[in-house]
């Protein structure tokens, strides 16, 4: 059983990870955290930048063990809730390939295939798969990255998963929640119930979207508009609402994309209601938004906070405390090898 174990989140806009420790009393720790931008994927070496500061990152975290849990980035994996006919343990290892090969845009010689039964119906005698696959080059890239620079992965996952296991770990009992991942280039819904992710879907859009939109409209340098979106936001009163203007249209798609979650909810759980949109992602601090989405979808919506249930190092604490939605990928990798 691991009493420490690192998370790490190789995102494409940084690099995210965190040490977690469980003591004597199953008392889960923050023992360190680091964060270092990612390097451009379009610069040559980037594999060897990722493996350089990656290891520096891990250095500098005076680490105590060797051992983590990896992410895959939404842009490199495929994962879909399956249904398929009920059937037992080695019949659906067998069936899974074939379920596999609809969905996925590579092929399947040339991909990584995991699953998990989330949900089981007696009754319909029907069962819903969370399918998850990634290409085998990748994947094998990142085990690469990380043994260079000294770390033993014990497991590998798509995103959406440590976030779902972080959020479900830090917050309250809850019957069904909507998650919206906001990141840097892609963003990820998920409707979670249960504990389970009963859905999911990514789509290509991301704070630097709205950056790169705010540039254009205002005929700022891209950094000069990350800044006026990080400090003006979606907020309408202020700078005269230019900034609102800009990024409203945006986020149409994704304001559409998490109705149709809603509604397909109801559609599979006529009995049910969500009252709960939890964001997570370094995007999903953009000023205004939390409210925005309270007002329009009349849901509970909050930002999460990955250390609610975890004790933090004092030391650490007021580096990562106002950053910590930015941990929640990382967390999420950490706590999958406690038995929560």
């Amino acid at each position: 059983m691991n009493n420490s174990i690192l998370g790490i989140d190789i995102g494409t806009h940084s690099i995210k990870a965190v040490e977690l420790i469980r003591g004597k009393n199953k008392k889960i720790r923050l023992r360190s955290v680091g964060y270092i931008p990612s390097p451009s994927v379009s610069s040559e070496g980037t594999t060897k930048k990722i493996v350089e500061g990656l290891g520096r990152l891990i250095h500098d975290m005076k680490v105590s063990t060797n051992e983590a849990v990896i992410s895959l980035p939404p842009s490199k994996v495929v994962t879909r809730i399956v249904e398929v006919p009920l059937m037992k343990d080695a019949e659906l290892a067998s069936s899974i390939q074939w379920e596999a090969e609809q969905y996925i845009p590579w092929p399947l010689a040339k991909s990584r295939v995991d699953y998990a039964v989330i949900e089981e119906n007696p009754d319909t005698k029907r069962m819903k798969i969370l399918l998850a696959a990634a290409p085998k080059d990748f994947v094998e890239s990142i085990m690469s990255i990380v043994d260079q620079v000294g770390i033993t992965p014990i497991g590998i996952e798509p995103e959406v998963v440590a976030i779902v296991r972080c959020i479900t770990f830090s917050l309250p009992p809850l019957p069904a929640i909507l998650v919206l991942s906001f990141g840097a280039t892609n963003s990820e819904i998920a409707l979670v119930r249960k504990k389970e992710i009963v859905f999911t879907k990514s789509f290509p859009i991301g704070g630097n979207t709205l950056g790169r939109a705010i540039s254009e409209e205002m005929g700022f340098q891209f950094t000069q508009a990350e800044e006026y979106k990080k400090t003006y936001g979606i907020e309408e009163n202020r700078l005269e609402g230019k900034i609102y203007k800009v990024i409203i249209p945006l986020l149409s798609a994704m304001l559409s994309d998490l109705e149709k979650a809603l509604i397909y909810y109801k559609s599979q759980y006529s009995q049910e209601t969500i009252s709960t949109l939890v964001l997570t992602g370094g995007s999903a601090k953009i000023p205004g938004l939390v409210p925005y989405l309270t007002k329009y979808f009349g849901l509970d919506c909050q930002l999460i906070n990955p250390f609610s249930s975890i004790s933090v190092d004092s030391s650490i604490a007021p580096m990562v405390i106002p950053d910590g939605v930015l941990y929640t990928v990382a967390t999420g990798l950490g706590l999958k090898v406690f038995d929560l």
